[in-house]
């Protein structure tokens, strides 16, 4: 079933995040694996909040945005430690009778991450919590970011029912598919498949655009245009697909058209965990401020720059971003008919 719903966000309205949010403990650089029963000590080290929706909601806050998290935590220290990282952002969250998903991750010298982590709290997530903490929050025309929803087995079998209820109430939703842990199997497929006909915005990278169309990177990469007309098919009307590119900047693909947005200037990268995250919150809250598509992506490019060159992570502050970027990012907001239609803004 595909449905249809012209993209335009409402500058009042919050920024929604559904999905994943737990705490990341880094360590490294591991060069070798360390033999059982031994013991090793590496001069790197940082707590900090991860998940999806950690990532992308503690970017939101630097830039002093409009937003709701929704999301579940575990009832113990850890969970106590991410609630007080977002202050009142939390008062809502469902605390669940479980322990908080811990994510450990060892850094390596080539920049490379290996990631452990428990189920925890994010394995028994579900759409009543979900319904349950957006009961009281007006939804039309507020960009619903679903985001690491394949790292949610209880949520998973609800997605497409959430989606289509916050797109019929008028929501622009939003979906960061990020990378599968089993892959892109038969199952991620047929689920995939019956989400993206609510999804407005879809958020990927270069290897999960492939995994969607069953292609390899290279593949992809040889024809970006052609392969995201086949995935913009399966979406609403005036849909827009955003693949983020690393140090080849951001692609995005909206009315038949590609426009694309390079890196700019040089990027002394030395933390990549969360960049995507970055990215979409850089770019989601350019476009509820109205900002065109281009300047959507360079919102994402800068925010996500500014973040992953930081160590220990410091997420960019307005003051922090080019003067183009901080405008986009703090523009005048308009409001009743002066708001524009997705389409309306990018032909005018």
């Amino acid at each position: 079933m595909k449905s249809s719903l012209g993209i335009r966000p409402d500058p009042s309205r919050p920024i929604i995040s559904i999905g994943t949010i737990n705490v990341d403990q880094l360590m490294g650089p591991v060069a070798h694996w360390p033999q059982p029963g031994t013991e090793t000590v590496y001069p790197d080290y940082e707590m900090r909040i991860g998940g999806g929706c950690g990532n992308f909601g503690a970017a939101l806050q630097a830039l002093d945005a409009h937003q709701h998290i929704v999301v579940n935590v575990g009832k113990d220290a850890m969970g106590d430690w991410l609630c007080d990282q977002f202050g009142p952002l939390a008062d809502h969250w469902h605390r669940s009778d479980t322990i908080t998903s811990v994510t450990f991750g060892l850094t390596h010298p080539d920049k490379e991450r290996t990631f452990l982590s428990n189920e925890g709290h994010s394995s028994i997530f579900d759409a009543a919590m979900v319904r349950e903490m957006l009961a009281e929050t007006r939804v039309d025309g507020a960009i619903a970011l679903f985001v690491g929803s394949f790292l949610m087995p209880g949520l998973v079998p609800d997605c497409a029912s959430l989606m289509q209820e916050l797109h019929d109430k008028g929501a622009i939703v939003a979906l960061d598919t990020a990378w599968p842990t089993g892959g892109w199997s038969d199952d991620v497929q047929a689920h995939l498949e019956s989400w993206l006909g609510y999804v407005d915005i879809l958020l990927i990278n270069d290897a999960e655009a492939a995994g969607i169309l069953g292609i390899t990177a290279a593949e992809f990469a040889g024809d970006i245009e052609t392969y995201l007309a086949k995935i913009a098919v399966k979406l609403p009307e005036n849909a827009v697909i955003v693949v983020k590119r690393g140090a080849d900047g951001a692609t995005a693909f909206a009315n038949g058209r590609v426009h694309h947005a390079p890196v700019r200037g040089t990027i002394d990268v030395v933390d990549t965990v969360g960049a995507g995250d970055c990215f979409n919150a850089g770019f989601l809250m350019a476009l509820q401020n109205q900002a065109g598509l281009s300047d959507a992506l360079r919102a994402g490019i800068e925010v996500a720059g500014k973040a992953i060159a930081s160590k220990p992570r410091r997420y960019p502050e307005i003051s922090d971003l080019c003067p183009d970027v901080a405008a986009v990012l703090t523009a005048q907001l308009p409001t009743g008919e002066e708001i524009m239609t997705f389409d309306r803004l990018e032909n005018s």
